[in-house]
């Protein structure tokens, strides 16, 4: 199969790998689309060479190992990209990227950059056969918004502020927006970024977190992962409001404690995301009640998966971008 390797200049090329053969417990799908995400950006300096990244991914069953039942050839899936332990608190729970022997498809174990990849059963979703096969790798990103929104507990009627119109910012403002919110702010310094958020349904956007007006949001999703966001995010929230970090930063986090005293705010964390949340993202897809079709952003063929990270890195093109590994 062909598939594309990172390499020790931290770029990629494309090269010939043998066919996955699936392990007990594990499918092998022919991959039908494979996203570029913000993360796979941070990683890409990091990668060692020989590594096949991509994480947001789904396609069709080819093969099925021994141990797995209730699964067939030809059937559409949807892929959560974690391999763990199982049998922990935390699989049990439905939360396996808190497995302490959890590692990452894409991140380890070969990711969706191929023509073909072995993942585990037990992670696999069948996705409803009528759907395009792009929205398969759309789920993941879905699930990561919804989940964000899960831990901002945003319901009908609650004023939201979302900081970042990308990725992450934009399927959390469509499961705001799903959840009843009644009003849906979206903050980022970018305009064509800005002008999208409107178009998939933000209420109103604005160039920054300072120009929203003082104690107006019930829930602030901050979806950048700068230090400074949550100290500047308090002040726009009501009394008991809640700021949900759903950005990763490696850097101290300064805050200035007074003000979330005395409004006795919460500050979470937001994570990857649950097995339900990934069920649920499925059959909003399927029924209809949530239409992913206006994150639907450029394709490239497995050869230039290199234009794919550049478009993504330098915020060259609007929706997800996705790598189609059988063109």
């Amino acid at each position: 199969m062909k598939a594309a390797v990172t390499t020790d200049d931290h770029g990629f090329e494309v090269t010939e790998l043998p066919d996955p053969t699936p392990e007990p417990g594990q499918l092998v799908i022919r991959v039908n689309a494979c996203g570029v995400c913000g993360s796979d950006i941070k990683a890409q300096p990091y990668a060692p060479a020989g590594m096949v990244m991509g994480h947001e991914l789904g396609g069709e069953v080819v093969a099925v190992g021994s141990q797995v039942e209730d699964w067939r050839e030809g059937t559409n899936i949807a892929v959560l990209p974690v391999v763990s332990c199982g049998a922990c608190r935390y699989c049990q729970a439905g939360t396996a990227s808190h497995c302490a022997a959890a590692s990452f498809i894409g991140m380890g174990p070969a990711g969706g950059f191929a023509e073909f990849v072995a993942v585990p059963a037990r992670h696999s979703f069948a996705v409803p056969a009528d759907l395009p096969d792009r929205y398969s790798a759309l789920v993941e990103p879905f699930a990561v918004g919804l989940h964000g929104v899960n831990r901002a507990e945003i319901t009908t009627g609650d004023d939201v502020l979302i900081v970042g119109a990308g990725g992450v910012g934009l399927t959390t403002l469509i499961w705001a927006l799903h959840r009843g919110s009644a009003r849906v702010t979206v903050a980022d310094p970018d305009p064509q970024r800005r002008d999208y958020a409107a178009a998939v349904g933000a209420t109103d956007v604005l160039a920054s977190v300072s120009e929203a007006e003082l104690g107006a949001y019930d829930a602030v999703v901050e979806c950048v992962g700068r230090a400074e966001l949550l100290q500047v995010c308090q002040p726009v929230l009501r009394p008991q409001g809640r700021v949900i970090i759903s950005g990763a930063c490696a850097e101290a986090t300064p805050i200035e404690p007074i003000t979330a005293l005395l409004k006795e705010l919460t500050v979470r964390y937001a994570v990857a995301y649950s097995v339900d949340e990934f069920r649920e993202v499925i059959a909003a897809f399927g029924d209809g009640s949530v239409d992913p079709g206006s994150t639907v952003g450029p394709s490239f063929e497995l050869a230039q998966i290199g234009e794919a990270f550049d478009a993504v890195r330098e915020s060259r093109v609007q929706g997800r971008v996705s790598v189609i590994p059988h063109g």
